[in-house]
């Protein structure tokens, strides 16, 4: 059959034959080898930015962990004969607003985990605002951890210039 073609046809036939060849090794090797190499690249560096991602959540919770250790160490150095009565009393005497604490109210005691977490709500009348700031300020500035959890802030219809307010001071300590 190919026997019976002329030069001419078997040229063609030949040039036809090298094309269809040509895209079938195109488009069954090298397009989808090229297609595999860049899915490949591309979970390459999708896998690259998680690794990324991976060691700053490493190093953060390395520093987190730290940062823990350190505040057990100081809630257990510090528990050993600590009241937060008298502290709360000492720092209204230190920031001078110990005649505008009208009460000071203790919470029930609550225990997460192996902690616990004793709380006083405190009620200031008639105290200005400098004076709210350094009293915030001592209480946040302790060597313990005592932290305000709950703050409340009202102006005075009386006198604008003064407010009266409502705070909840808290400590947490090693439950025995």
């Amino acid at each position: 059959m190919i026997a019976n073609l002329s030069q001419r046809e078997k040229l063609f036939l030949g040039i036809g034959a090298l094309a269809v060849l040509a895209v079938i090794l195109w488009l069954g090797v090298l397009s989808p080898y090229r297609t595999g190499i860049e899915a490949a690249e591309a979970r390459i560096q999708s896998r690259e930015r998680q690794l990324e991602e991976i060691r700053l959540l490493q190093r953060e919770y390395r520093r987190l962990q730290q940062e823990l250790a350190l505040a057990e160490r100081r809630l257990v150095t510090s528990a050993r004969g600590f009241s937060l009565f008298s502290f709360v009393e000492d720092v209204t005497n230190r920031t001078g607003v110990r005649e505008n604490l009208v009460s000071m109210r203790p919470q029930s005691p609550q225990t997460l985990g192996e902690f616990r977490e004793e709380s006083v709500e405190i009620r200031l009348d008639r105290i200005r605002l400098d004076q709210l700031v350094r009293l915030l300020h001592a209480m946040e500035g302790a060597d313990l951890h005592v932290n305000t959890k709950n703050l409340r802030i009202r102006t005075r219809f009386d006198d604008r210039s003064l407010l009266d307010t409502t705070l909840i001071v808290s400590y947490m300590q090693k439950a025995t």
